[in-house]
């Protein structure tokens, strides 16, 4: 049992067992504990630690036979995984069987192990339209302590199932935390929550590591040329998700008018063979990709202190860290209206950016074409977006999260509530 005196809150992040996250991007468990740092799992470690709380990070893995706690490099916050309580197998061809057989694994007993042994006084849900969602929102429940869940991009329903399920245990959360103002609205349309169970904290930034170096000597050591026009973007490589394919075909539609221009995309994924044969079905001048998913901040501080512009092509966000990190270090970025995306550039360029629609390569290139040709509109959104960035910063959202997890409302459900479920007997 800890000793520290401070209230524990257990972070839940995506992936069940983990490695369906860490598998695609080439990293291991100890990889994540001892490695990665950084994204919004990490800032809001930093951010609950600012705050007074004690945050634990706890994740299923199928690298484990039993609880073990670790302790995570960059935060010195514990982390526990848990091994599943079934081993791994196919999915089921079903959606709603593939849904039944998650929350059969849902290693609850485990999880309530790890919940008393860090005294947690609540619980925080990566997602929650996953299956997990549903088992932690019971277990916490069971042992009274509310639980509430942050959204990251998952806006899709698993399964039929899974929906009438979903809005019971939605129902029964503490609070959702929801910075994207178009799934507030999908959250009330769809479930008919809303109200002061959802509330609008952003995903935080470490806004003094983000600052821009000197682009002369980082060009240098990166062996860019002095006066190319320099595109970069970092992250997870899924395809759709993040619609590469689209910023492909933007891109080469840029060269052609500007051929000296390069792209470097730092990252990967579970879709890297995918995004290779995309980028070898034609000529694709001036585009590198860095094939590795990064965990270097200072090697993408430099990159992002090189270019002139960052592009995000997405078609599904939650609220991204990564343009932020460009935002910060002074980079005018051109991006998708995706979800979370209108978010950040709310007031449009005096937010340092240029939206522009989902799945339209010819407008994308249309507003990166505006910045070669513009430099001082390109200086002027460099500057908004560094102002913008810092409504961001850790401290801030860091006592934001911590006031939403201190909240007690009248009314709050109580186990007697919730159905009598095969999940609420296991626990």
């Amino acid at each position: 049992m800890t000793d520290d005196p401070r209230p524990g809150v257990a972070i839940f992040p995506w992936g069940d067992p983990i490695e369906e996250f860490l598998t695609p991007i080439g990293l291991t468990l100890d990889d994540f504990a001892q490695q990665m740092t950084g994204g919004w799992l990490f800032g809001y470690v930093a951010g609950l630690f600012q705050a007074g709380w004690r945050p634990v990070i706890v994740c299923v893995s199928s690298t484990v036979s039993e609880p073990t706690r670790m302790v995570h490099a960059g935060t010195g916050a514990h982390l526990w995984a848990v091994p599943p309580l079934r081993p791994g197998g196919p999915a089921e061809a079903s959606p709603n069987r593939e849904s039944v057989r998650r929350w059969k694994s849902a290693p609850l007993r485990a999880w309530a192990h790890v919940l008393k042994e860090e005294r947690c006084r609540a619980i925080l849900v990566q997602e929650y339209e996953y299956a997990r969602f549903d088992s932690l929102v019971t277990l916490g429940l069971r042992m009274g302590l509310p639980t509430y869940a942050t959204f990251q991009g998952g806006d899709v329903t698993a399964s039929p199932v899974e929906g009438l399920a979903r809005r019971l245990t939605l129902r029964l959360a503490a609070g959702l935390i929801v910075p994207s103002a178009r799934e507030r609205e999908r959250l009330k349309k769809r479930y008919g929550v809303s109200g002061a169970k959802v509330v609008s904290v952003p995903n935080p930034l470490d806004t003094d590591e983000w600052r821009a170096g000197d682009r002369a000597v980082a060009r240098a050591e990166l062996g860019l040329p002095h006066d190319a026009f320099v595109v970069v973007t970092h992250g997870r490589i899924d395809v759709q998700r993040k619609g590469l394919d689209v910023l492909v075909a933007a891109w080469r539609r840029v060269v052609q008018t500007v051929p000296d221009a390069q792209l470097t995309l730092i990252g990967s994924g579970q879709d890297d063979d995918l995004l290779a044969d995309l980028i070898a079905e034609a000529p694709t001048p001036g585009l590198t990709w860095i094939r590795d998913y990064v965990t270097d901040r200072a090697f993408v501080r430099r990159w992002l202190s090189a270019a002139n512009a960052y592009v995000i092509a997405s078609r599904t966000e939650g609220l991204p860290v990564a343009p932020l990190e460009a935002m910060a270090c002074g980079l005018p970025v051109v991006a998708t209206d995706a979800h979370g995306l209108p978010d950040i550039f709310e007031n449009g360029r005096m937010s340092g950016g240029l939206l522009v629609p989902r799945e339209n390569p010819a407008a994308l290139a249309q507003a990166l074409e505006q910045l070669v040709d513009d430099m001082h509109l390109r200086c002027d959104l460099g500057r908004n977006a560094r102002l913008r960035a810092e409504h961001y910063g850790i401290p801030a959202v860091g006592a934001a999260l911590g006031k939403v997890l201190s909240r007690r409302t009248r009314g709050a459900p109580k186990a007697e509530d919730a159905p009598a479920s095969w999940a609420l007997r296991r626990a």
